[in-house]
């Protein structure tokens, strides 16, 4: 690629802004609230001691999601850019960390978008009578099967090395979700802010008709109980913060780079600190109703099939794809309960493939200043997008056979947790750092942003401690869940989990070096000088 003729601020005057507050709300929104929200979130209350764990899950929000939320928006709607060119502005030698969050997203929404062509899948069958599900489930006269996903959907092979055929019809749900994103984004925000009022928001009243739905249902009130009951002894238990912290920066989305690029869209003078606020509220609200969702419905089919709740698949792609179908199929009009679910799927995973996609899309534009030339070609806005949901489509087909779950497995192993945590280690001590913060704080005073105090104390202080202690977690966590794949493969997963670093790394050594040259050749010549003197 060739590097661009144009400015900074030329490419500034010109460069794509959302319409309003409300639709950077929405696609912020829509960004946040995935696919974790719906499994994730239920699961780990359930694990944790019920409403006891909603305790530290709520302290977090406010201790950690809301100012690295802040921070991320605050930077971004400051500086007018994305972190990648705003670290290459302000250190160059450091401004290979700007491509960590980026990385990360391309690994994360390789195996998103699989997971919404599972959701496309079921879409699409859920449209059939009798549901095609259901016929395992009344064979075995069990409350679920795991036989139609996993042998029709997923056609799981015996390990990882076992790869012996492409499962055509995923891969065609995979191109089609794809399809449906690009169409989404194919002019950045100024098109995605506009569909996320549809996507943001339909999850939400569809996630509502569901509850209502299954709060009619015989045995609800007991599934929403063991749900929220209190077992306040698992509070003094660290897995239980730990795993509340997990949720709280995957829920909410922080650390990726996508949210500073997001606030590169707004208006300097823009508000920021109640936004900052309300969406990862909401986020959490989309959690906290996918909960009383999910159990209203395993509280009917615990008391139907008189079966513990706690040997019911609570955990994974397992709740969405294996349990939740099998509860609907077994309803009144299950085609209906069924479509309205997947389409809650739908729309949770289109909303957060929109910030993978225009965020990688994003950063390269502003690496190019706008001007992405490829062989004397300008790109418009439009193909870069292509090219990335193009680049997507092609990894998909490895996603698409019969290793497809256990590579998503992988991959949420190896790919996210320590470098993810690494990525917010850096975020925190370098822009959290005094000086770095309070010229952040005056830049935004100067439009009329005051920064709370509760942000102001995390992010100096309390967060640094939080990252490190979690970083350390998910090292121990992440070693513990590479024990079952073989050492080449183990290799692999370890150097995808630094891979992030690696180019970051030498790109602050190359500059060290540069620097360290220039200061000798400095020198050599006075030397020179004063020798000629």
């Amino acid at each position: 690629m060739q590097p661009s003729s144009q400015s900074l601020e030329g490419y500034q005057e010109v460069r794509m802004k959302f319409s309003s507050s409300w639709t950077f709300m929405l696609t912020s929104l829509g960004f946040a609230a995935g696919f974790g929200s719906v499994w994730r979130f239920p699961y780990l209350v359930f694990k944790n001691g019920g409403g006891t764990f909603l305790i530290p899950y709520f302290i977090l929000v406010f201790t950690l999601a809301i100012p690295l939320f802040f921070l991320e928006v605050g930077l971004g709607q400051c500086k007018g850019i994305g972190m990648a060119h705003l670290l290459d502005l302000e250190k160059p030698k450091l401004r290979g960390f700007g491509y960590v969050g980026i990385v990360i997203c391309a690994y994360i929404s390789t195996y998103y978008n699989l997971i919404m062509a599972y959701s496309l899948r079921y879409l699409w069958e859920s449209f059939k009578y009798p549901i095609p599900w259901l016929e395992s489930i009344v064979e075995q006269n069990t409350p679920f099967s795991r036989d139609y996903f996993y042998d029709s959907i997923v056609q799981m092979s015996t390990s990882i090395t076992d790869i012996n055929h492409i499962i055509w019809s995923l891969f065609i749900a995979y191109i089609v979700s794809l399809i449906i994103v690009y169409f989404c984004i194919k002019e950045g925000v100024e098109t995605s802010g506009k569909v996320a009022i549809v996507t943001a928001t339909s999850p939400y009243f569809l996630l509502v008709i569901l509850l209502i739905r299954g709060l009619m249902l015989e045995g609800s009130s007991e599934g929403i109980y063991y749900l929220f009951k209190p077992d306040f002894v698992k509070l003094f238990n660290p897995s239980v913060w730990v795993d509340a912290a997990n949720q709280v920066i995957f829920q909410m989305s922080v650390g990726q780079a996508i949210l500073c690029l997001y606030g590169s869209y707004r208006k300097k003078e823009d508000n920021l600190p109640n936004f900052s606020f309300a969406i990862p509220l909401l986020t959490a609200l989309c959690g906290m109703l996918a909960g009383l969702v999910v159990f209203s419905y395993i509280g009917h089919v615990s008391l139907k099939f008189n079966v513990p709740i706690s040997q019911l698949p609570l955990s994974g792609p397992d709740l969405a794809f294996v349990l939740y179908p099998a509860i609907l199929a077994q309803m009144p009009m299950p085609n209906l309960w069924c479509i309205l679910f997947f389409l809650v799927l739908l729309l949770l995973g289109i909303d957060t493939q929109f910030g993978f996609v225009d965020g990688i899309a994003g950063t390269i534009e502003d690496i190019y200043l706008g001007e992405v030339i490829v062989l004397g070609y300008k790109l418009t806005v439009q193909q870069v997008r292509l090219c990335v949901c193009s680049i997507l489509g092609a990894i998909g087909l490895i996603y698409c056979t019969d290793v497809g779950f256990y590579l998503l497995s992988f991959v949420d192993t190896f790919g996210t947790n320590v470098s993810f945590m690494l990525g917010v280690l850096f975020e925190v001590f370098y822009f959290g750092s005094k000086e770095r913060f309070e010229q952040l704080k005056k830049d935004l005073e100067q439009y009329g942003n005051h920064v709370p105090w509760l942000i102001e104390f995390s992010l100096t202080k309390l967060c640094h401690y939080t990252v490190i202690v979690l970083l350390i977690i998910s090292v121990i966590s992440q070693i513990k869940n590479s024990l079952d794949y073989s050492f080449y493969v183990i290799l692999i997963g370890w150097f995808i989990s630094f891979s992030p670093f690696i180019a970051a790394i030498k790109i602050y050594l190359e500059n060290r070096n540069r620097i360290d040259m220039s200061k000798t050749d400095l020198d050599i010549e006075l030397l020179t000088k004063q020798v000629q003197q």
